[in-house]
């Protein structure tokens, strides 16, 4: 009778051979071809994104929003206080469609773009400079007509979202934008233009401009104006952007006011929001502070609505909300210097 002696380690040995021949063929059988099929669908789909993206859509955009302009037409009742049917101010209704079809299209690109292209992995030198800049900011103090810039003592309006819940917002906001396209129609009733927004055949009417709301505040405006140096029409262009000139407006993060100010900035403004003149003081001397830490309108425009950490780590770049704010407060700021050119001539 012959004895086989087997030893502990040939058959731990043999035990992590068969392992590794099971490990093998899960690869080769399951993983490895999972993991091509992934990205074989990846290549097509960005090649697909690619090709579409080289294609000319606009005709059939503008064909498309141009139909959609028309259907409004003594289609739906008025809402109270109106009576008939709609009568849509066509080519108003065509540039808000537009509009919108522009906000779904870029809010969607914006979300791909952070979702694809991390923040981290961008060039570090456009941070670097913003903030050799803030330092050489910090350095000045009295830049403004005597505003004393403190580092980092009023971070943000705004609460700083992950970047997750931006990608979040950016789709929302293009949904509903998208939504728009198909619902709003302009009318004009009295001279006065009108957002008609039609929702189970029961349209809502929202107003189109904002400027009688604004501009009564006119007096409190220049007054901010002269104060910290800032252009009255942008006051103006901020103050319609972030509450159409409603002085009890309140966001669902707890905004407050004309000028949107948060409770915790508005405090160390050393303002009460809700004091509506108060709050154009706070909101200007906060928008004359960014502007002289970033040195540039867009920027300040940016870090107002963003916060400037969002600005200083260019972040802002993809979020849908600043990059539409900083948009259409310039938009906005050429209206007013109109109204107050206007206003200007009006008392001579």
């Amino acid at each position: 009778m012959v004895v086989i002696e087997v030893s502990e380690e040939s058959l731990l040995n043999e035990y992590f051979l068969e392992i590794q021949k099971k490990t093998k063929l899960i690869l080769k059988g399951w993983i490895r071809p999972f993991f091509l099929k992934v990205l074989k669908f990846i290549g097509i789909f960005a090649l697909l994104i690619y090709l579409l993206g080289k294609c000319n859509w606009e005709p059939m955009e503008n064909w498309v929003i141009n139909q959609l302009a028309y259907q409004g037409v003594n289609t739906y009742q008025k809402p109270p206080p109106f009576e008939g049917y709609l009568e849509v101010d066509i080519p108003a209704t065509k540039a808000l469609k537009k509009e919108r079809y522009l906000a779904f299209k870029n809010n969607i690109k914006l979300s791909f773009q952070l979702l694809v292209l991390p923040i981290r992995f961008q060039n570090k030198s456009h941070y670097n400079s913003l903030d050799s800049m803030s330092k050489k900011v910090y350095q000045k103090r009295n830049l403004v007509n005597g505003i004393t810039i403190e580092k980092d003592k009023v971070a943000e309006t705004k609460i700083v979202m992950s970047d997750w819940d931006i990608i979040k917002n950016n789709f929302n906001d293009g949904i509903n934008a998208l939504k728009d396209v198909f619902v709003d129609f302009v009318i004009t009733e009295d001279g006065k233009q009108l957002i008609v927004k039609v929702r189970e055949d029961k349209p809502v009417t929202l107003e189109y401009d904002a400027s009688d709301k604004v501009m009564r505040w006119g007096n409190e405006i220049l007054a901010a104006s002269s104060k910290y140096g800032i252009d009255p029409a942008l006051i103006a262009a901020v103050i319609e952007q972030e509450s159409g000139g409603n002085p009890n407006a309140k966001s669902i993060v707890g905004a407050i006011g004309l000028m949107q100010l948060m409770p915790s900035t508005a405090k160390e403004l050393g303002v009460n929001p809700f004091d509506p003149v108060q709050n154009i003081d706070g909101g200007t001397k906060y928008l004359a502070l960014q502007l002289n830490r970033f040195g540039s309108i867009e920027l300040a425009l940016a870090a107002y609505n963003a916060g400037p950490s969002r600005v200083k780590n260019s972040s802002y770049l993809y979020i849908s909300e600043t990059q539409n704010y900083i948009r259409k407060v310039p938009v906005l700021e050429i209206k007013y210097q109109q109204q107050f050119a206007k206003a200007v001539m009006q008392t001579y």
